[in-house]
C-alpha cells in the first residue's frame, strides 16, 4: 500500500466521495497492489484524499474504438462511500474523450459493473457509450 502522507491522518468513515480527487500519478506513486505493474502509468489514474492515496484505475486501448478497464480498485478503508463509481465514471469520461465508444471490463465485481450499466459480453462485462 502506499504510505500515507505527513499530515494527512484521515479516517476512513469520515468523507465522501466528493473530498476524494483524482490525478495522473506522480513517479513511483502507481499502487500496484491496485492496479499492477503492467502498461505505461499515463494509463492509471489514482483517487486521492488529502494527499493519500485511496484508489486507483488503469485504463487501456484495445482499438480505436475500444478501451478496457484494466483494473479498478480502492482500499478497503475506503470502500462503500462511492470512491469506486467515482473512479469508474472517470474512467469513462477519459475514454469517451478518447474516441471510445466501447468500454470493457474484466469479470469479477459483477455488481459493481452491472450497477454502472455493464452488461455481460463473451466473458467479459461491456458498456457501450453512446456519442451526444
Amino acid at each position: 500500500m502506499v504510505p500515507m502522507s505527513r499530515g494527512s491522518a484521515v479516517e476512513p468513515g469520515t468523507f465522501t466521495y466528493r473530498d476524494v480527487n483524482i490525478y495522473r500519478p506522480f513517479d513511483g506513486e502507481v499502487p500496484v497492489d491496485l492496479v499492477g505493474d503492467e502498461g505505461a502509468a499515463d494509463d492509471v489514474r489514482v483517487a486521492k484524499l488529502h494527499g493519500r492515496v485511496v484508489g486507483a484505475y488503469r485504463l487501456a486501448r484495445l482499438d480505436h474504438c475500444r478501451f478496457e478497464i484494466a483494473a479498478i480498485g480502492v482500499y478497503a478503508g475506503f470502500r462503500r462511500r462511492g470512491v469506486g463509481r467515482w473512479l469508474l465514471g472517470h474512467a469513462l469520461g477519459i475514454a469517451e474523450s478518447r474516441g471510445g465508444r466501447i468500454v470493457e471490463a474484466p469479470c469479477g465485481a459483477e455488481a459493481f459493473f452491472r450497477a454502472a450499466g455493464f452488461a455481460p459480453c463473451r466473458g467479459r462485462f461491456r458498456l457501450r457509450l453512446t456519442p451526444e
